[in-house]
């Protein structure tokens, strides 16, 4: 492959933002961008593989997305239980289940159904070959976060590219590891 080939396909991969936790999200600022539907991942963005109840942090920023005037969406790759139960015990309205990321199904649902322009949407999650993938393919903007957890049996070929696309990012110097946006964006986020 050749090299200008592989750097568009990278591409494919860059989150528009890196932050930490989606604890350190600037509603305002997301607002002030013209976001007004938030997409988000579970597993791992917002609790770790492994917990079943949302925590007050949790509550308190999906309250806040509402009370900032945003929709916000669960979307996740989970099953169905898993993911109305959490929903509804965190006072979510819209949720979607076994989304198949990064494949475009239950994104072109959401974007049916909820009609807002690409530049009014983001994706939060996890996983540059599912959340940060499926939002890239979507034309919509993404925040990467670094993941709560990981399942120890989790599908090897998955970390191993995972990984290997995380290596070919910093390699381009398009994104390290750990070295997040957050100290660079002041008061309003340079989305991509």
């Amino acid at each position: 492959m050749s090299r200008k080939k592989s750097f568009l396909l990278l591409n494919y991969f860059k989150p528009s933002i890196y932050l930490e936790s989606y604890k350190k999200i600037n509603l305002d600022s997301l607002k002030n961008s013209g976001i007004k539907l938030i997409m988000c991942d579970m597993d791992n963005t917002l609790i770790s593989w492994n917990e079943r109840i949302p925590n007050t942090d949790i509550i308190n920023f999906i309250k806040s997305v509402y009370e900032h005037n945003m929709e916000f969406v669960l979307f996740s790759n989970n099953i169905r239980s898993r993911v109305e139960n959490f929903a509804k015990k965190a006072g979510i309205k819209n949720y979607f289940w076994d989304c198949k990321k990064p494949l475009l199904g239950k994104f072109k649902l959401v974007r049916k159904l909820m009609p807002y322009k690409e530049n009014e949407i983001v994706l939060i999650g996890d996983q540059l070959i599912t959340d940060v993938l499926v939002a890239n393919r979507g034309h919509i903007k993404s925040i990467l976060v670094s993941p709560l957890g990981r399942v120890s049996g989790e599908k090897k070929i998955v970390q191993f590219l995972e990984n290997f696309i995380l290596n070919r990012l910093a390699q381009k110097n398009i994104l390290h590891e750990g070295f997040y946006n957050e100290g660079e964006l002041g008061g309003n986020y340079e989305i991509l």
